[in-house]
């Protein structure tokens, strides 16, 4: 297959979220035409993509239903999917039905799947997990090249969420993970240069995994934003169901629960995740004290 060149066209699902935005910026500036896949507009629902990106085109469809997909995806070269979280297991699985049966109506040639974190290798009762799990498991059937690009571990980004960095300001880092676990945190530039440097190779890959430069302790983690921010930072476990009451006022009670669920410790004595093999594993170049330097911690203060 022949490698992508800067006449191409790529519709983007989720592109006015913070991952999405960040995989629409790489993409327009390696070139490519975008298309990003929006809800229908109404009074209620105005536009948002083009005051995120003046440059790229939104294109309406129903995520329920592969025909509405399907003419979304018309004339496309690629599409990179991103679904939401839907934490009902009926439309969460629809959903993934609908795309792939959208991207083999309208013939698309290549597809980038982004699960927004580790896929596992089989359903695990969680549906919007098990939707990610099924696009993933049916994507190569569907398109003539397929490629997973999910982040090693966790985003730079959850750092600055609503519900994180106020309390990064007041000198607290506030996250379910043990202060001892050395984390690769991902920056979603470091995202959206790998989806764009897969859509761009002649030979794309079918898995690539895109790790932080560097792995980090929660106390590592709260010294490289102290050197930042230039004041004293301090790291916080908390548990999952303290994170669950931190997220809820911004994401809604169910996707509290799901999030802050998939944080859960597995049971004593289970066997640690095997590593991804070094050789589709995507070092990136962004570093935490060079990103949180050179965010906004006062937005919405």
């Amino acid at each position: 297959m022949a490698a992508m060149n800067s006449s191409s066209t790529v519709v983007v699902h989720g592109a006015t979220g913070t991952q999405g935005a960040a995989i629409v910026r790489a993409l327009l500036a390696a070139g490519h035409r975008v298309r990003g896949v929006v809800r229908p507009v109404t009074p209620a629902r105005p536009a948002s993509l083009s005051r995120l990106h003046p440059d790229a085109e939104p294109v309406p469809a129903d995520l329920l239903d592969p025909g509405s997909l399907a003419a979304a995806y018309a004339g496309a070269d690629v599409v990179v999917v991103q679904l939401p979280l839907v934490f009902a297991a009926g439309p969460a699985l629809r959903q993934a039905e609908a795309v792939l049966a959208g991207l083999r109506k309208a013939r698309v040639g290549r597809a980038v799947l982004n699960p927004g974190g580790g896929l596992p290798p089989a359903p695990v009762g969680v549906p919007f997990v098990d939707a990610r799990v099924l696009v993933a498991a049916e994507l190569p059937g569907s398109v003539e090249a397929a490629t997973v690009v999910a982040p090693a571990r966790t985003y730079m980004e959850n750092l600055i969420a609503p519900w994180s960095a106020p309390l990064v300001r007041a000198g607290r880092v506030a996250y379910p993970l043990p202060p001892d676990l050395p984390v690769p945190w991902v920056a979603l530039d470091d995202l959206g240069a790998a989806v764009a440097a897969a859509i761009a190779s002649p030979a794309p890959p079918a898995l690539r995994i895109v790790s932080g430069p560097r792995a980090l302790t929660g106390d590592e983690v709260a010294a490289e934003l102290a050197a930042a921010l230039g004041r004293p930072v301090r790291w916080n476990t908390v548990e999952p169901d303290a994170y669950r009451e931190m997220l809820a006022p911004h994401l809604g009670e169910e996707a509290a629960r799901g999030i802050a669920g998939a944080y859960t410790p597995p049971p004593p004595g289970t066997p640690p995740p095997p590593a991804p093999d070094p050789s589709v594993v995507t070092v990136g170049v962004t570093a935490l004290r060079e990103w949180a330097a050179r965010q906004d911690w006062t937005a919405g203060a």
